[in-house]
């Protein structure tokens, strides 16, 4: 009969159980060679009992099944794929539309954009086409400048324009340096309203702050006193002050109340369609006929607007 003392010692270093540890397997000892054809599949090994460490620097898996993780995020470096390695037509069947190249491209069909977006340059993406609903904007540094509504009524904000009420009652020449003489309406207290950087000065003056077309109108009520023909007016609207504002250098001669049956003439008012430079300014210039004529400041209208 064998005895104790005829075992082996058993000690740490031995295997119990068929069970191999991580801790068993030195680094790198595991080779081909050391594995039987077939032998060792995946529910020999604990989860992640095996790792790069523990493999020799060749290992031949040819013939085998092999199973991966999913590729994450995390195993792709910056720029690692690169257009030529895009199966063609792989990035549109994925995002469903063919997106725009930022160096230029042609669009076709119906582009959709989001309620409230800018269409913009990269310099400036404060400026450019906002669609608001039904609404199309074209904006400014962030201010919606011209407006078009659903039913193609047009708006606009910041447009030069002025309108002005005079003040007062009856005005004779002599209340502007006299009569015979081409006058500014400049004694009349005129009430104005401007837009758009119109100024005034002088009273009466309107400085344009842009160049382009611009109209302009004015209108009152004028009183022949004793119906004679000294008791007229050429009414008209001066260009810097001055005469020559017609195309040509001519200036307008539109004449009221010369020689009148019952003292009122009916509708004094003209108007004034001229291209101005920026800084130019328009001006209320009648001319007086003689004292005998006068005109009612509370009944005075002086107005105008920026056309293009």
């Amino acid at each position: 009969m064998a005895n104790y003392n005829s075992f082996k010692k058993i000690d740490s270093e031995a295997i119990i159980d068929d069970s191999v540890a991580t801790s068993d397997i030195g680094a790198g000892q595991v080779t081909t060679a050391k594995i039987a054809s077939g032998a060792v599949n995946a529910d020999k090994f604990a989860s992640g009992s095996v790792s790069g460490a523990k493999l020799g620097s060749t290992l031949d898996i040819s013939g085998k099944n092999v199973t991966y993780r999913p590729v994450v995020n995390g195993d792709l470096g910056t720029g690692a794929i690169a257009g030529t390695q895009m199966e063609d037509g792989a990035v549109i069947d994925a995002i469903g539309y063919t997106p725009v190249n930022t160096a230029g491209d042609t669009l076709t069909g119906q582009l959709v954009v989001a309620n409230g977006t800018v269409l913009a340059s990269n310099g400036n993406p404060a400026s450019g086409v906002r669609i608001d609903g039904q609404t199309i904007n074209l904006r400014e540094s962030g201010t919606d400048r011209f407006s078009i509504n659903s039913s193609g009524h047009p708006t606009q904000s910041n447009h030069p324009a002025w309108e002005a009420s005079g003040r007062g009652g009856w005005r004779y020449g002599n209340s502007y340096d006299g009569a015979n003489a081409w006058r500014e309406l400049d004694n009349m207290g005129w009430n104005f309203n401007t837009s758009g950087g119109i100024t005034t000065s002088n009273n009466c003056r309107v400085t344009v702050p842009v160049a382009g077309y611009y109209y302009a109108y004015l209108q009152t009520y004028w009183y022949n006193d004793s119906n004679s023909t000294n008791g007229y007016t050429h009414f008209k609207i001066g260009l810097n002050g001055g005469n020559g504002e017609l195309s040509g250098g001519r200036t307008n001669h539109q004449m009221y109340a010369y020689g009148l049956r019952n003292n009122h003439a009916p509708g004094i008012m003209t108007s004034y369609v001229r291209y101005l430079n920026a800084g130019q300014y328009l001006t209320p210039l009648p001319y007086f006929g003689g004292n005998q004529g006068r005109h009612h400041g509370n009944h005075s209208y002086w107005c105008g607007y920026l056309i293009g």
